[in-house]
């Protein structure tokens, strides 16, 4: 995908939220979104595509996001995309599992108002297009 039009890829088991976020990201320019609705779909993706930004949720039935980011780093290393993080709970144990992943770019907690979502997205395509440079 192009600078101009990043892919986002959503991975969410709840179709509700799922669709929440593809209308605020479209709604903001943002036209190339994908949904994956486990982390096996997530991975399936990635078979085919890179994404820009990848928004994952933490607490999935088939495998936490944890699990699909350590596949993602062991396939990909720590620097192709940046990761947001998505979880129902504020929970400190979780934030700091992040923070020892390099590819985890920001945490929003569930639920969030659709211009965070939309200004974290934002922040972290910016984020990869000033690590390319």
């Amino acid at each position: 995908m192009s600078v101009e039009s990043p892919l986002v890829m959503i991975v969410e088991d709840t179709l509700d939220a799922a669709q929440l976020m593809q209308i605020s990201l479209r709604r903001a320019g943002i036209k190339d979104i994908l949904h994956a609705e486990n982390g096996r779909s997530a991975l399936d993706y990635l078979e085919m595509y890179t994404p820009d930004v990848m928004i994952l949720d933490i607490g999935m039935p088939d495998m936490s996001g944890w699990s699909v980011l350590e596949f993602i780093k062991q396939k990909h290393g720590d620097t192709s995309f940046p990761v947001i993080m998505l979880t129902a709970y504020d929970d400190p144990a979780n934030k700091l599992i992040g923070k020892l992943q390099a590819r985890v770019f920001r945490y929003l907690t569930k639920p969030f108002l659709p211009e965070n979502l939309i200004q974290t997205v934002k922040e972290a395509i910016a984020s990869k297009q000033s690590n390319m440079a």
